[in-house]
């Protein structure tokens, strides 16, 4: 809880705090003044201090006092205003300010204390540092117990040391987000006991997650057996697109040797899909006060699922939006899939299959593809017909090719959609 008048914090946790410490310095500082403890040293410092001017009227002790209170309360409000190294130097700014005025005030034949001053200043000083040492450890503490279950160590290492990098609250920034789901799941589940499904997944989601980890990714929940994850967030990824694409396809390497580890005993092989798209989010921490999730939000994040659901009617393993498209195509090796709007979406968008790293050549599956997709964009059933069956004979991935000749097929026998722009409408998630 904090309270703030014109940008100043006027009340929160630390003021109290400090506050207290304060009060309670006061209270001790107090004491001294009235019981002459420090009565000798007192005289020793403030006589070194004004030996030249021995004529100066030295204020009361209740004069002493009342200035160290307001010493303090400004010193409290000044102190809590400032963070980092900053809050170290008020301290002392003040004391510098306070003889300043100490010696402008002996002109006039007034001569404030300089020692309970100087004596209080100090332990304020101590306070400052030791609280904000403690403070800034436990800050990063909790930066750490946040984070680290999902997120790299060098990454939270990073956001530890900095924390002003972590905005907590909301904002809006350029992010890929990437979603992976188990294909058939539900059937696998209903074969395996308890023991071996849990067995199943924690063997499946465990390298799955060091992947994005390792790649500068952030898992932000497990949805089941699905994985939802993004880039770009706490700390700024230029990268993040090409990031999260090397994720995906090292996660489907991964899996390829779990499957062969799983065909040895008697677990079943799995096959995963997965949707990533970049764009503007919402990414913070959302949720209640006493329960909240740092994630994000926004039609950017669902595409990124609709994308990971296409896999299936596609048969593809791996689809990218546009945008992502336009950051990673430099790096890896990637065709058109199709241009359409996914469901509850009127804006069509171009999907795109990752098929590998550069050093592959997938010239040949490309380059039949585009032909293929070129003659059906234009409208021509019959050659797009055949152009697809000749990508299948090529294409590992048969059901990609099928689809598109079903359609051909449909449009031979019924009238062609009006204004064709090639835009394919999913009823589908």
């Amino acid at each position: 809880m904090q309270f703030k008048i014109l940008g100043i914090k006027v009340f929160n946790r630390q003021i109290l705090v400090n506050a207290v410490f304060a009060a309670v310095l006061l209270w001790l500082v107090h004491g001294l003044i009235y019981s002459d403890k420090l009565e000798y040293y007192q005289r020793t410092v403030n006589s070194l201090f004004y030996q030249e001017s021995s004529g100066a009227r030295l204020i009361s002790k209740d004069e002493i006092f009342h200035n160290l209170v307001w010493q303090a309360v400004f010193m409290v409000f000044i102190i809590n205003n400032f963070s980092g190294v900053l809050a170290y130097v008020v301290p002392i700014a003040m004391m510098v300010i306070y003889f300043s005025v100490v010696i402008f005030v002996l002109r006039f034949g007034l001569a404030l204390d300089v020692f309970y001053s100087s004596l209080y200043g100090w332990a304020l000083e101590i306070i400052a540092v030791g609280y904000n040492f403690v403070s800034i450890d436990h800050q990063r503490k909790k930066i750490r117990e946040a984070f680290e279950h999902y997120l790299a160590p060098e990454y939270i290492t990073q956001v530890a040391s900095d924390p002003k990098k972590l905005k907590l609250g909301g904002e809006e920034r350029e992010m890929t987000i990437l979603f992976s789901d188990i294909r058939g799941f539900s059937t696998i589940s209903e074969k395996l006991s308890a023991e071996k499904l849990v067995t199943l997944l924690n063997e499946f989601l465990t390298p799955m997650t060091n992947i994005i980890m390792q790649n500068r990714g952030i898992v932000d929940k497990y949805i089941g057996d699905a994985i939802m994850a993004f880039w770009g967030a706490p700390l700024d990824d230029p990268n993040h697109a090409k990031n999260s694409v090397r994720s995906a396809l090292q996660m489907l390497q991964a899996l390829e040797i779990l499957n062969s580890d799983w065909a040895k005993g008697d677990l079943p092989p799995l096959r995963i899909g997965i949707g990533i798209n970049t764009d503007k989010v919402v990414v913070g921490n959302m949720g209640s006060e006493k329960r909240f999730n740092y994630t994000v939000m926004g039609d950017g994040v669902n595409l990124a699922s609709r994308l990971e659901g296409l896999n299936k009617y596609y048969g593809a393993p791996l689809i990218i939006s546009e945008n992502t498209h336009s950051q990673v195509e430099s790096e890896f090796s990637i065709r058109l899939l199709d241009v359409v709007a996914v469901k509850g979406k009127s804006k069509p968008v171009k999907i795109y299959e990752v098929v590998g790293s550069k050093e592959e050549d997938h010239t040949k599956l490309i380059s039949a593809t585009n032909e293929a997709l070129n003659a059906y964009f234009a409208g021509k059933w019959r050659e797009a017909e055949r152009l697809f069956g000749e990508l299948a004979k090529i294409d590992k991935n048969k059901l990609y090719s099928h689809v598109f000749i079903d359609r051909c097929r449909y449009f031979q026998k019924h009238k062609s959609p009006p204004n064709w722009a090639g835009v394919w409408q999913m009823h589908e998630k």
